[in-house]
C-alpha cells in the first residue's frame, strides 16, 4: 500500500519534470540548429559566440565541441596569417575532444579529418604527410558511420586528387611513410565529387572544386559545365561568392 501511494505521488511529479526536460532537450538542438545556420551563412564571431554560451551549460558535449572545430578551421583563411595557424590549432583540439568523447559520431571524425588538412598548411613536408594519413582515415571512418554525408565524400575526393597529383618532394616523404603510395586516384577522386554532388546537388563548393580537378587533367568542356552550374546556384555565404568570381571568369 506504502509503495502504491509513494507511486501516485510519484507520477504528478513526472508529468510536471518530463515537458521541461523536453524542452530543455529542444531548446539545446534549436541552439545547435542556429550554429549551424550561423556558420553556412559565413557568420561565424556569432555562430563562436552561441558555442561558447552552449559550452558553458553543456561542457565537453561533442555535438558542440565538433561546431567549434569546425567554426575555427572556417575561420582559418580569412584570418589574418599570423593568426592561421593558431586557428587551425583550435580547430584540431577541439576535434580530438570531440571524437575522444563521441568515437560513434560521424560528424566528430569529419571535423577531425578536415582539422587534420587545415594544420597540414602549417608544418613541415614530414608531418603533412603524416597528417594526410589521418585526414583520410578520419573522412573514411565519418562515411563509414554515415553513408549520406556528402561532406566525408568532398574530403576524399580532395585528397585522391592530391595525392595523385603530389610533387616529387611529397611523394618521395610519403612512401617513406608509407612504404608506398597510399591507393589515390584522380578516378577515385572524380567519384568521391560525383557521390557528393549526388546527396548535396546544390552545393557550390562542390561544384567549383570539381571543376578545378577536371580542368587541371584537361577535361575543360566538362570543368565549364561544373563553373556554369556554380552561376546558377544561389550562394550562402563568402565563400560561395568567391566561387562564384572564379566561375565568371572561368565561363567568358
Amino acid at each position: 500500500m506504502q509503495a502504491f501511494f509513494s507511486a501516485r505521488l510519484l507520477c504528478p511529479f513526472l508529468l510536471l519534470i518530463f515537458p521541461a526536460l523536453s524542452a530543455f532537450a529542444e531548446d539545446f538542438g534549436s541552439a545547435l540548429a542556429r550554429a549551424d545556420q550561423l556558420e553556412d551563412r559565413g557568420e561565424l564571431k556569432a555562430a563562436l559566440e552561441l558555442l561558447e554560451k552552449l559550452d558553458r551549460t553543456h561542457p565537453d558535449d561533442p555535438s558542440v565541441l565538433y561546431r567549434f572545430s569546425n567554426v575555427y578551421a572556417d575561420m582559418v583563411d580569412s584570418a589574418p596569417d599570423k593568426e592561421q595557424k593558431a586557428l587551425a590549432k583550435q580547430a584540431l583540439t577541439y576535434a580530438q575532444r570531440a571524437v575522444a568523447r563521441a568515437n560513434y559520431d560521424a560528424k566528430a571524425h569529419l571535423a577531425l579529418a578536415i582539422a587534420y588538412g587545415k594544420m597540414a598548411d602549417f608544418v613541415d613536408n614530414r608531418t603533412k604527410m603524416e597528417y594526410s594519413k589521418y585526414v583520410k582515415s578520419e573522412a573514411e571512418r565519418a562515411i563509414q558511420l554515415d553513408p549520406k554525408l556528402d561532406d566525408g565524400y568532398e574530403v576524399l575526393a580532395r585528397w585522391n586528387f592530391e595525392m595523385a597529383t603530389l610533387n616529387p618532394i611529397l611523394a618521395g616523404i610519403a612512401k617513406i611513410l608509407y612504404g608506398d603510395l597510399p591507393p589515390a586516384s584522380k578516378e577515385q577522386a572524380f567519384e568521391y565529387f560525383n557521390k557528393a554532388i549526388t546527396i548535396s546537388p546544390n552545393n557550390i563548393g562542390y561544384h567549383a572544386e570539381y571543376a578545378k580537378a577536371l580542368e587541371k587533367t584537361g577535361q575543360g568542356q566538362a570543368a565549364k559545365a561544373e563553373w556554369r552550374r556554380v552561376l546558377q546556384l544561389p550562394p550562402q555565404d563568402d565563400e560561395d561568392r568567391q566561387y562564384q568570381r572564379e566561375a565568371a571568369a572561368e565561363v567568358r
